[in-house]
């Protein structure tokens, strides 16, 4: 199992809305990252800045089977006008945080 770390944005004045959405996640996205392989995905917030953690089986296919989600693209449109993330031109995903530690 790989862990996975990144960070996001709110872009101001869209906190309160972030959270609301956050409540609601559409079925089919959750659908569509449990068959990528994703488990335990927790973001956690402090104001704006967020920091989000997920476990995968596979990164690369996790990866590849979203980029291919049609509930991905449109939750990624979406939340488009309240959220900031600097993504990785290679991969289209955030920038993945190093590990640099871990206590099992």
């Amino acid at each position: 199992m790989q862990r996975i770390a990144f960070t996001m944005h709110i872009k101001p004045g869209g906190g309160q809305e972030y959270h609301v959405r956050h409540q609601q996640v559409w079925p089919a996205l959750l659908a569509d990252l449990k068959a990528a392989g994703c488990q335990n995905y927790s973001i956690f917030a402090r104001d704006l800045d967020l920091f989000a953690y997920m476990e995968v089986e596979d990164f690369p296919r996790f990866l590849q089977t979203m980029a291919h989600s049609e509930a991905n693209e449109r939750w990624q449109t979406y939340m488009n006008d309240i959220l900031s993330l600097e993504a990785d031109p290679t991969t289209g995903f955030p920038f993945v945080l190093e590990e640099v530690f871990h206590l099992a």
